[in-house]
């Protein structure tokens, strides 16, 4: 699972590095691959929050606050497996920040 977590990790910090440089479609591939890998292990924290940063981008794609959605990924990666809460309440989180 480490490896895993690594790929990922890996794949997230690209993502955020060209996100800037990125059409949406783009960006929504990447957040999808993020979500598909963490999705065949299993790991349901990184499903949940890449679907609701995916959600946003689409709603609105230049007022996405894609910071607080690619830090939330990275806590996600770092959480148990089937920490099935875990990722509703990073979305909760993130909900909460756009809200202050």
């Amino acid at each position: 699972m480490t490896i895993i977590r690594a790929e990922l990790c890996d794949r997230l910090d690209s993502l955020s590095a060209a996100a800037q440089r990125m059409t949406v479609r783009e960006l929504v591939q990447g957040i999808a691959t993020i979500r598909t890998v963490a999705g065949a292990y299993g790991m349901i924290p990184v499903v949940c929050v890449a679907d609701a940063f995916e959600r946003a981008v689409r709603a609105e794609p230049r007022g996405c606050p894609a910071g607080l959605y690619f830090e939330r990924l990275r806590d996600a990666i770092g959480c148990g497996a089937a920490d099935d809460d875990a990722g509703t309440r990073m979305i909760a989180s993130i909900s909460v920040r756009l809200s202050a």
